[in-house]
C-alpha cells in the first residue's frame, strides 16, 4: 500500500507541478500583455463558469473514484450512465450560462469572456470521468500527460494569440479550444488502453440508470458546488464590491498559493482511493489519516513560513513590479493552507467512511460566513480584506470537521443512505 501510494503521490505531483509551473506562465503571459485590469477580467470571467462545471460534475467522479476503488469490475456499468448525465445537465447548463451572462456583470469583456467559455461547463466534468477511472484503477501515468500536454499547447496559443493583439476574448477562446481536446485524448486514451471489446459493448446510455447514480452522487454534488464557491467567491465579491484591479491582486497572490498546494492535492488524489479501500478495516483507516494529518501539518507551517518571506520578490519576478501591492494579500493566503490542507485530508477520512452529509453541513456554514465577511471586509479592505476572510473560512471549516458534531437528522439520514 505505501509503495503504491508513494508511486501514484509522485505522479500526480509531476501532473500538479508541471500544470502549475504551465499556469503561472500563462498567467504572467496575460499579466504583462493585459495589465491587472485583464488579468482580472480573465479571471473573473472563468470564476463564473468553473463553479457551474462542478455543478455539472455533480460529484459523480468522486463517486466513480470511490466505488471502482473497491470494484473495478464496475467500471462500464458505473460509466455509461455518468456519460449521459454529463452531456443531459451539461449542455443544458452551458446554454443557460450563454443566454444569462449579461445579466452576471455589467462589463461587456467579461460577458463575451462568460459566453465564449460556456461550453467548458460539460467539457471539464467530461475529462474528469476519465481520469477518475484512471485513478481508481491506479494508473495515473496518462493524467500528467494530459495535462501537461495541453496546457502547453495552451500557453504556445495563447502567447501567439497576444503577439497578433488578441485580448482578454481571444485568450479564452483559446483556453476552450484547447480544454476540449484534452477531453477528447482522455477518452482515447480510455478505449484504447483501459475499455476491453465486451465492455464497449455495453458502454450504452441507459436513461434508466442515471437517476439512481444521480440520487447517490448528490452529497458529492453539493461538496463539491460549495467547494467552487469558496474558492471562486472572493473574485466575485471583488469584481461586484471593488474592481477589477484587485481581482487582479487576489489572483496573482492565489497562484501562487495553488502552487504551493502542488503536493497535497497531488497526495489528496492518491490517498482517496486507499482511504477508501480500508475504510473497512477501521484501524489502519486511523493510523493512516493521522500520519497523513502529521506530514500535512508540517508541510502547510513550512509552504506558508516560505512564501511570508518571499511574497514581495515572487510578484515582482512573475508579474513585475505593477502587483507588489498584492504582496499583503499573498502573506495572508499563504497561512490558510495550514488550514486548507488540514481540512481537505479531514475530508477525505469522512468521505472513506461514509459521513459526506456532515461534511456538507460544514460546508454550507462556513460559505454563509465567507459571505458575510466578504461582504465587511472587500469594500474597505479589497483583495487584502478577501484574503483575511478566507483564512478565517479555512480555520472555521477546520475546526468544525475535526470533530464531529452529532445532529440527529443529519446522522439518520446518513444511516438510511448506507442501508
Amino acid at each position: 500500500m505505501t509503495t503504491r501510494l508513494s508511486r501514484d503521490t509522485l505522479l500526480l505531483l509531476v501532473s500538479n507541478i508541471g500544470s502549475a509551473a504551465l499556469l503561472f506562465v500563462l498567467s504572467a503571459l496575460i499579466g504583462r500583455a493585459l495589465g491587472s485590469s485583464g488579468l482580472g477580467a480573465y479571471a473573473v470571467a472563468l470564476a463564473w463558469v468553473y463553479p457551474l462545471s462542478l455543478l455539472v460534475e455533480f460529484g459523480l467522479a468522486t463517486l466513480l473514484t470511490r466505488d471502482l476503488a473497491q470494484r473495478p469490475q464496475d467500471t462500464s456499468a458505473i460509466l455509461a450512465p455518468m456519460m449521459l448525465a454529463r452531456l443531459m445537465i451539461g449542455i443544458s447548463a452551458a446554454l443557460a450560462l450563454f443566454l444569462t451572462a449579461p445579466l452576471l456583470s455589467a462589463d461587456p469583456v467579461i460577458v463575451a469572456g462568460i459566453q465564449v467559455s460556456a461550453p467548458l461547463v460539460f467539457v471539464l466534468p467530461l475529462f474528469s470521468t476519465f481520469t477518475a477511472v484512471f485513478r481508481a484503477r491506479g494508473v495515473m501515468l496518462p493524467i500528467p500527460a494530459l495535462n501537461i500536454g495541453m496546457l502547453v499547447v495552451q500557453v504556445a496559443l495563447t502567447a501567439w494569440t497576444l503577439q497578433r493583439g488578441g485580448g482578454v476574448v481571444a485568450v479564452l477562446v483559446v483556453n476552450t479550444i484547447t480544454s476540449a481536446g484534452q477531453a477528447a485524448a482522455a477518452w482515447w486514451v480510455y478505449r484504447r488502453y483501459f475499455a476491453t471489446p465486451a465492455n464497449r459493448e455495453t458502454l450504452q446510455p441507459a436513461l434508466s440508470t442515471v437517476l439512481p447514480l444521480i440520487r447517490r452522487a448528490l452529497p458529492f454534488a453539493l461538496a463539491a458546488v460549495f467547494a467552487a464557491l469558496q474558492m471562486r467567491l472572493s473574485l466575485v465579491l471583488l469584481e461586484q464590491l471593488a474592481n477589477r484591479a484587485e481581482a487582479g491582486y487576489f489572483t496573482a497572490a492565489s497562484r501562487f498559493v495553488e502552487a504551493a498546494r502542488l503536493f497535497p492535492n497531488a497526495f489528496f488524489g492518491a490517498l482517496f482511493p486507499a482511504l477508501s479501500m480500508l475504510a473497512a478495516d477501521p484501524l489502519r483507516l486511523r493510523q493512516t489519516f493521522r500520519r497523513a494529518s502529521r506530514a500535512l501539518a508540517l508541510f502547510g507551517v513550512l509552504a506558508g513560513g516560505g512564501l511570508t518571506l518571499a511574497a514581495l520578490p515572487l510578484l515582482n519576478l512573475v508579474y513585475g513590479t505593477d502587483f507588489d501591492l498584492a504582496a499583503p494579500t499573498l502573506v495572508v493566503l499563504s497561512w490558510s493552507l495550514v488550514f486548507g490542507v488540514l481540512r481537505g485530508v479531514r475530508t477525505l477520512y469522512w468521505y472513506a467512511v461514509g459521513r459526506e452529509q456532515y461534511v456538507n453541513f460544514v460546508n454550507g456554514a462556513v460559505i454563509v460566513l465567507q459571505v458575510a465577511l466578504g461582504v465587511w471586509l472587500v469594500p474597505r479592505y479589497g483583495a487584502m480584506g478577501a484574503a483575511l476572510g478566507f483564512l478565517v473560512v479555512e480555520a472555521a471549516a477546520l475546526a468544525l470537521l475535526w470533530r464531529e458534531i452529532h445532529i440527529p437528522r443529519i446522522n439518520r439520514s446518513q444511516t438510511n443512505h448506507r442501508a
